[in-house]
């Protein structure tokens, strides 16, 4: 799976691939349908297209986002009334579900996940989309169901354990060998 720092990177190529470039009349277009998108009914996920593209055009934000917002955070706050978490949540979906449409050249959400919830994509996030397609998963599922799915059929299951069983689990890992072998042979898996 792929950093945080990498995923970025990624949609900035995809930008640079495809020719987009900043430009005042852009952001005064995307800022305003922030605002005309900010009437009580919208929701986090018709946000992002238009703030992914601002935050990702980073070499023009200064000059963009002019002497009213220092950072995305105050654009944030300023236009659609987000703190700092929201901001990495938008980040962090974008990031990992939404994929470049060439021809409208913007970011969209990927056609599997239409429908989910931003918290249930916050919290799929630390999956990939290979393991989420793969647990076949749906909108109707709460994130727990989704999560304890994907861990079913995925590669990375774990299984739960009590505290005095994680005691026992550390005792044995410094124990010495001799220990070893004597808890092997008393539980039979030599």
């Amino acid at each position: 799976m792929s950093s945080e720092r990498d995923l970025t990177k990624d949609m900035l190529d995809e930008l640079k691939r495809n020719g987009i470039v900043a430009s005042y009349k852009d952001y005064e277009a995307r800022r305003e349908r922030l605002i005309s998108l900010n009437d009580g009914f919208g929701q986090m996920l018709d946000f992002i297209p238009d703030f992914i593209m601002i935050d990702l055009l980073k070499e023009f934000k200064c000059e963009l986002l002019g002497s009213s917002y220092s950072n995305m955070d105050e654009f944030a706050d300023g236009i659609l009334n987000y703190k700092h978490g929201s901001v990495q949540q938008m980040r962090k979906i974008a990031r990992h579900f939404f994929v470049f449409n060439p021809v409208k050249k913007e970011f969209e959400l990927d056609k599997d996940f239409v429908g989910f919830t931003p918290a249930q994509l916050e919290k799929m996030s630390q999956w990939s989309k290979q393991e989420l397609m793969d647990a076949d998963i749906n909108p109707s599922m709460t994130v727990y169901e989704i999560d304890a799915r994907v861990r079913e059929t995925g590669k990375r299951k774990s299984i739960r354990v009590t505290d005095e069983e994680y005691r026992m689990i550390h005792a044995y890992s410094v124990a010495d060998d001799a220990v070893k072998n004597k808890v092997r042979e008393l539980l039979r898996l030599q």
